[in-house]
């Protein structure tokens, strides 16, 4: 079901396209820049869905646990829905992708993000 083609994204990739996606959210939400970065992070969400469900069967807190779940669940809807403001697609894109980010790294070796 990965839209992701070529080698997978480092956490490096993910980051700056988080980064330019609020950019282009402030000024120019569309076009084939802003699509591409649409797509891009869709495909880093599909790869940081599993990580972020792992880590959250992982919490003991039930707090913590249900809020990872729900950001999982939340971007889970976003990778169904294509229509909307496109500045906002951009926002919400780029948010889940860092919180799913984040949850995903829990689980790395070594430095943290």
């Amino acid at each position: 079901m990965s839209a992701a083609t070529g080698p997978p994204a480092t956490w490096g990739d993910m980051g700056r396209d988080v980064d330019l996606a609020f950019a282009l959210a402030e000024g120019r939400p569309t076009g084939p820049l802003a699509d591409e970065v649409r797509r891009r992070l869709r495909s880093y969400i599909e790869q940081l869905l599993v990580p972020a469900e792992t880590y959250a069967k992982a919490l003991e807190d039930v707090r913590a646990r249900d809020i990872v779940e729900k950001t999982a669940e939340h971007a889970r809807a976003l990778l169904r829905d294509h229509g909307g403001d496109p500045a906002t697609s951009l926002r919400l894109l780029g948010k889940a992708t860092y919180h799913l980010m984040r949850y995903a790294s829990a689980l790395r070796p070594g430095p943290q993000r």
